[in-house]
């Protein structure tokens, strides 16, 4: 999206982000990518600076008005300095991956300074091999997984010879104006913005009840998901990891053949998303036999976020999504068997258009005046007798090309999404390159065994390619990639440091 069209104002949705974030719940997203030689800080940096001119919010930081009045802004920071975005930290070489796992964990336990612009990348040196690696993060205020595009479009190059930088351009960043103003502004929006939230909730109540009709599909789906409404909707027991958190983050991280992936659909029918569902399906079983819980008449729910924009609405920036409450058994033994309940259900979901329906009721929550809604993320988190959903999990489709920062070459490009509340563990899914990375996020009081998670994730990905009889390859990280030349420019690329979330299934 053009920089003159960019809307100051938050939307209600991006708005709950920052309302809700707390020590406990840290809201951003990211990703670590690592390159197959040092990088250039410096000329990395100028790099950045040069093309920040195509991404004005990335210099704007979050201002509220007095008592909330009404939604947060983005305004100019007028003290914006680069370098207080970009770090440049060093291992004492030859650093693990341990290491940088505990690097990044310790990075996105830290919540982002309100006091400007919510975004940072972090440079790290001394990694095995001559390796460095890309620590980067955004707040979901700012992006979901689809328009985080926007940062990794400009961090990123298709090929590794770096193009020319365009001309620096002097930040002139426009005045903000004062809390009086603000205030005004807010006051004199507020029944506006009400009326205006309405009649926008009612548009997708009524765009949910045209898109109903015109698919064929609909009724037979409606019908087969009131069937398992006790099921989809009904209380679940908690799993070890749905305890309270402290905030603390760790992560864990995972890598799989997306041709394989692929090859598992081909055979079995369902989408790539469902095979991913179906591999965290079996990796959780693995987890509760750990814990030593029974997997008898076991469910448990995912939420699942769905990316809701039009086809050619790929530019604009913010918080455009909606969710699935996909709900897994979790005594089906047979992959396969497992692979068809997982697809049956999210099929009937799609076409019951479930993602639309929540995104419609949302919209309503959304003409709640912003005081309130403001006042709401301060109230204490409660817990519930019950756990509404046990995980989130996003899939988000990147590019399948090679990425190249500076000409070093990016070998993985593993996603990070929250985790909070009593939601102890996260899992995130990134395709890139011919893979598929997994990012599992876990907090370190409620799942502290959580790193147990990627092997299970591993031993489940090899039992689905054995049921389906497709040949296990070998992870990217011990192959030798060759290094070759991109000419495909990256578009529609939904990935990267600021889009690990707001997935597409």
């Amino acid at each position: 999206m053009p920089a003159r069209e960019l809307p100051k104002q938050f939307a209600p949705l991006d708005a709950v982000f920052l309302n809700f974030e707390r020590k406990e719940i840290p809201l951003h997203i990211g990703s670590v990518a690592i390159c197959d030689g040092p990088l250039p800080f410096d000329a990395f940096v100028a790099g950045i600076e040069r093309k920040l001119e195509q991404l004005p919010r990335y210099r704007q930081r979050a201002v509220r008005p007095f008592l909330d009045m009404g939604l947060p802004t983005w305004q100019d920071d007028p003290k914006f300095d680069i370098r207080r975005h970009i770090f440049h930290v060093k291992l004492d070489a030859p650093g693990s991956e341990e290491q940088l796992r505990e690097l990044a964990g310790r990075i996105f336990t830290r919540l982002l300074d309100r006091d400007k612009p919510l975004w940072e990348i972090h440079i790290v040196d001394g990694l095995a091999g001559g390796r460095s690696a890309i620590i980067a993060k955004v707040h979901h205020a700012m992006v979901d997984g689809v328009s985080g595009v926007g940062l990794l479009s400009v961090m990123f190059d298709t090929s590794p010879d770096t193009p020319p930088l365009p001309k620096r351009k002097r930040y002139r960043p426009k005045p903000t104006p004062d809390d009086a103003t603000l205030f005004a502004d807010a006051l004199k929006n507020a029944l506006p913005f009400t009326l205006d939230q309405l009649a926008g909730a009612q548009r997708n109540l009524a765009a949910y009840g045209m898109t109903l009709k015109h698919d064929p599909l609909a009724t037979s789906s409606i019908q087969r998901l009131v069937g398992v409404l006790p099921q989809v909707l009904g209380p679940l027991e908690r799993l070890p990891f749905n305890r309270p958190c402290s905030g603390e983050r760790k992560v864990a991280w995972s890598e799989h053949s997306f041709t394989d992936a692929r090859a598992i659909r081909t055979a079995c029918g369902g989408t790539v998303n469902d095979v991913v569902l179906t591999v965290l399906t079996g990796a959780v079983m693995r987890y509760l036999k750990l814990h030593k819980e029974s997997l008898r008449n076991r469910y448990y729910r995912i939420m699942v976020p769905v990316n809701l924009r039009q086809a050619d609405d790929h530019g604009t920036l913010g918080n455009c999504v909606s969710i699935l409450p996909v709900t897994l058994p979790l005594f089906i033994k047979d992959p396969i068997e497992r692979l068809r309940q997982v697809a049956v259900q999210t099929e009937a979901m799609k076409h019951a258009h479930v993602a639309e329906l929540i995104r419609a009721g949302i919209s309503w929550l959304g003409a709640l005046p912003p005081v309130l809604q403001a006042l709401a993320g301060r109230l204490p988190l409660l817990s519930t007798p019950v756990p509404i959903v046990h995980m989130v999990a996003t899939n988000v489709p990147g590019p399948q090309v090679p990425l190249y920062a500076n000409g070093r070459r990016l070998l993985t490009l593993y996603p990070h999404v929250p985790a909070g509340w009593e939601v102890g563990m996260c899992l995130a899914i990134q395709s890139y390159d011919q893979k598929l990375f997994f990012g599992l996020t876990f907090d370190a009081q409620a799942a502290p065994d959580g790193e147990r998670m990627k092997g299970f994730l591993d031993a489940s990905f090899a039992e689905l390619c054995k049921a389906a009889k497709v040949p296990g390859a070998e992870p990217a990280a011990g192959k030798k990639r060759a290094t070759r030349k991109a000419k495909t420019q990256v578009q529609g690329v939904q990935a990267g440091p600021a889009a690990a979330a707001g997935g597409l299934i």
